[in-house]
């Protein structure tokens, strides 16, 4: 009986502190090693690496939380392999020389670095570039989101100690307007869904080159943020 009413509150939605608190305090008395989320194969990485060059969005485990199987779990270490698309966990307790790839279609979204990633799991016949997978997802308005697709590309070098690899970045944007998506591969791409916006659209590059340089990603949301307040200035 207290059991099943223990069930009941950790399956509540509700993202306040006090039930981030219940969930934990579930979490380590029923014993994490335990939880359902540890269902997965051991990750390995057999990639011989470049100096700091790595596959991850970042290479190291970040405290975050996830939601497997509608079940939502807080205070978890993940890392996210992004030249694979994998989400590592390191199980709680273990060395963190030990992962384990959680299973892709038992995930609905998960959360590191103050970053949101949802899994998509439909294919638009007009944009075969938008794929299953893990995206950064970031809502600007109601009908409109935009996302990330973190990505990237392995370089191999022949060394005489032997074979080494280098990971670059190469992301790919989209834009969820209107439940339409659409592939950004650049400026023209987004005056074209904007037409109206153009002038603050080429004013926001020129402003903002070194941010684009130093930092697309933090660049394309900041000016999916612009575009969003302007239209909706122009609407009042």
């Amino acid at each position: 009986m207290l059991f099943g009413l223990l069930l009941n509150i950790y399956v509540i939605h509700s993202q306040t502190n006090n039930d981030v608190n219940i969930y934990n305090w579930f979490d380590k008395t029923v014993g994490k090693d335990n939880l359902d989320l540890n269902n997965g194969t051991p990750y390995t990485n057999p990639y011989r690496t470049i100096g700091d060059s790595h596959l991850y969005l970042i290479n190291k485990y970040e405290i975050g939380k996830i939601t497997c199987e509608g079940q939502k779990y807080y205070e978890v270490k993940l890392k996210y392999d992004i030249f694979r698309d994998i989400l590592v966990l390191n199980p709680y307790g273990e060395s963190e020389n030990t992962g384990i790839s959680l299973i892709q279609n038992k995930v609905q979204s998960f959360s590191i670095l103050d970053k949101n990633f949802v899994k998509i799991d439909r294919k638009i016949a007009t944009v075969p570039e938008f794929t299953l997978g893990y995206y950064e997802e970031s809502k600007v308005a109601p009908d409109f989101t935009f996302y990330i697709k973190h990505h990237k590309d392995l370089q191999k070098t022949v060394l005489e100690t032997g074979v080494f690899y280098t990971f670059k970045e190469n992301n790919s944007f989209f834009i969820d307007l209107k439940n339409n998506i659409y592939l950004i591969k650049g400026k023209n791409d987004i005056i074209k869904l904007f037409p109206e916006q153009k002038k603050q659209i080429n004013g926001f590059y020129l402003l903002n080159r070194e941010l684009k340089k130093s930092d697309l990603n933090q660049f394309m949301k900041n000016l999916m943020k612009y575009i969003s307040n302007s239209l909706s200035i122009q609407t009042k």
